[in-house]
């Protein structure tokens, strides 16, 4: 398994398109966040943590479409399959390639919480339980996006069927809800949004029913990913 996941990482780390897909993250991230300090005129760490989210709603299916589908474009899948690896161990490899990558993108973005630290005294393990939180979150979005990529030989398929669900999930806590369903449903569905989750991570709060929420759905999904690859059988 362990080979498996040095050949996954190596794709993307010997490859250009890695590097500029995850240092683009980066910049965006670090580009927003600026901006709102200038236009806000006080440093904020609540604007950086709510720009994630969305920019993982992209950043996410963008690196995760070719999981499954490219190799089922090839015809690999079937070699793949043949490893003496068995499907879940297939997953859980791809699945933490990803994760290295998402924790890679994040660290290119810590150069400003840090640079904040000593110039505005923010407190930062605060921003630290922010960026723990990024990452279940990110898990959980890359096994959402896994999964949609092994329905699909078509990456572009995959990158727009993922990207809609988890802009789904994200939508459920926007105030648009307000205007189209009644109070006590969007109650009701907030608590499935990962931003409402994620939100506790930002304030520097860990939050066991959080952590729980993100860890189901990682979960969740990864066993429909490895249900999806065994039918193949």
């Amino acid at each position: 398994m362990f080979t498996l996941f040095k050949k996954e990482l190596d794709y993307y780390l010997n490859n250009a398109v890695g590097y500029i897909v995850v240092i683009l993250f980066a910049v965006f991230v670090n580009f927003l966040y600026v901006k709102d300090i200038f236009l806000n005129g006080s440093v904020s760490m609540k604007s950086f943590f709510g720009i994630i989210p969305w920019l993982f709603l992209i950043f996410i299916p963008a690196i995760t479409m070719r999981a499954f589908s490219e190799e089922k474009r090839l015809n690999t899948i079937e070699l793949l399959l043949t490893l003496p690896v068995s499907e879940a161990q297939i997953v859980i490899a791809k699945f933490f390639t990803y994760i290295v990558l998402v924790m890679l993108a994040l660290l290119l973005t810590f150069s400003l919480p840090a640079s904040f630290y000593y110039l505005a005294h923010i407190y930062l393990p605060e921003v630290i339980v922010g960026y723990a939180g990024a990452v279940l979150m990110g898990a959980s979005f890359i096994a959402i996006a896994m999964y949609f990529s092994t329905l699909t030989k078509n990456q572009i398929v995959s990158f727009l069927s993922s990207l809609l669900v988890l802009f789904v999930l994200l939508g459920i806590s926007s105030d648009l809800l307000s205007t189209l369903l009644p109070k006590f449903i969007q109650d009701m569905l907030v608590y499935f949004s990962p931003i409402y989750h994620f939100q506790n991570f930002a304030k520097g709060i860990v939050d066991l029913r959080s952590v729980y929420y993100f860890v189901s759905i990682a979960v969740l999904f990864l066993f429909l990913t490895v249900v999806n690859l065994e039918k193949r059988d």
